[in-house]
């Protein structure tokens, strides 16, 4: 009787054990994962600063493209402008070498 009271003690010290390491192992396996979690949502927060900077600067740049755009209409109807002139006084200039 004492014998078989050591087997099961024995036995359920053995169990208690078994159940500690698959805890162990659960725990692990847990804390794995959170660390998998954090890297996860520090490279997703990383990502979507980048996203959130580069979509200020793209709406910097087209501002800025939409203020070089009206600037070169302007420059360009200066050109053609002076072009215009310097054709007119070429074709003075040509009048009143032919008189």
């Amino acid at each position: 009787m004492l014998k078989e009271k050591i087997i099961f003690g024995v036995a359920l010290l053995l169990m208690s054990v078994a159940q500690a390491k698959d805890v162990s192992i659960q725990q692990a396996g847990y804390n794995n994962a959170l660390q998998k979690m954090e890297r996860a949502e520090a490279d997703y927060k990383n990502d979507a600063q980048a996203v959130a900077d580069t979509e200020k600067l793209i709406e910097r740049k087209n501002k800025q493209l939409a203020e070089e755009q009206k600037k070169t209409d302007i420059s360009k109807a200066k050109y053609l402008a002076a072009k215009e002139q310097l054709e007119q006084a070429q074709a003075a200039l040509d009048k009143a070498w032919k008189d």
